[in-house]
């Protein structure tokens, strides 16, 4: 099923110039139907929203723009984005599967650390 720009800005709360900056920064290749028109698949919408989540979590738009294309080329072909929770830790995009999180951007597993269990353990 196909999405048009006036659907996706409805469906997602943007509008429709913000849906088209999106696709001209990068964030996503869609594609167009016999009158030129953008046509959006359902990863589109998740990538969408996903951005919008991240700019609206002060993440700059060009690390989102690098990110999140990258992530969806990292993914196989069978994965969806909707099974993955995209967060954001500092300025940094991180995605998580219910393995180990990771930066999409460079690869790299993303450590946690619990600052409250090193708090316990630190004498006083």
């Amino acid at each position: 099923m196909w999405y048009g720009t006036r659907d996706v800005a409805r469906m997602l709360g943007l509008s429709e110039n913000q849906v088209r900056s999106y696709v001209r920064a990068g964030l996503l290749e869609v594609e167009r139907d016999a009158r030129n028109a953008y046509r959006f698949s359902f990863q589109d919408l998740v990538l969408l929203r996903a951005a919008r989540g991240l700019i609206e979590a002060r993440v700059p738009q060009p690390r989102v723009v690098r990110a999140l294309p990258r992530l969806k080329a990292q993914l196989p072909p069978d994965r969806s984005l909707s099974e993955l929770r995209i967060t954001v830790s500092g300025d940094e995009v991180v995605v998580s599967d219910g393995g180990a999180p990771w930066n999409p951007e460079s690869g790299q597993l993303h450590l946690e650390f619990a600052v409250a269990e090193l708090e316990r353990a630190v004498a006083p």
